[in-house]
């Protein structure tokens, strides 16, 4: 009998280790790299993620952002030479790290899933995989 809460916490946790990979997950200090979880969502499902808040605008991208104060009259932090009314964030596109592990998992394939369920039941999930190319991937609700 095969454990379906086992196989997708293997399979999820695979996407986690490939997500966090030098390369895939964008890198400034480590904190987003050093964020990502797998962890159980009911009965059979499970979901692979980050729990920093700046994550999403990183992944989906984010669009132009106007900074301005909120109880003085003008903004002034270092590196600003005078004070200012507003500062322009420029829209940033994403890095879909996530998605991009995705397409890795099915590139590398289910092997090391073989000693959980089998190399029969391995090989009809990979096909699967390939006759349906949309894992589901779903956005967590805010």
């Amino acid at each position: 009998m095969i454990n379906k809460r086992r196989v997708t916490l293997l399979v999820a946790e695979k996407l986690r280790e490939i997500a966090t990979r030098d390369g895939v997950v964008p890198f400034d200090k480590g904190d987003l790299r050093k964020s990502h979880v797998a962890q159980p969502v009911g009965a059979d499902s499970a979901a692979v993620g980050s729990n920093l808040p700046y994550a999403r605008a990183v992944h989906d991208g984010r669009p132009e952002t106007i900074i301005r104060p909120r109880r003085a009259r003008a903004l002034f932090f270092p590196g600003l030479d005078h004070p200012v009314k507003q500062i322009r964030q420029p829209a940033r596109p994403g890095q879909p790290w996530l998605r991009k592990s995705v397409d890795r998992l099915k590139l590398e394939g289910l092997g090391f899933l073989s000693p959980e369920i089998g190399d029969s039941a391995v090989r009809a999930l990979e096909a699967a995989m390939r006759r349906n190319p949309n894992l589901k991937i779903e956005r967590k609700k805010s």
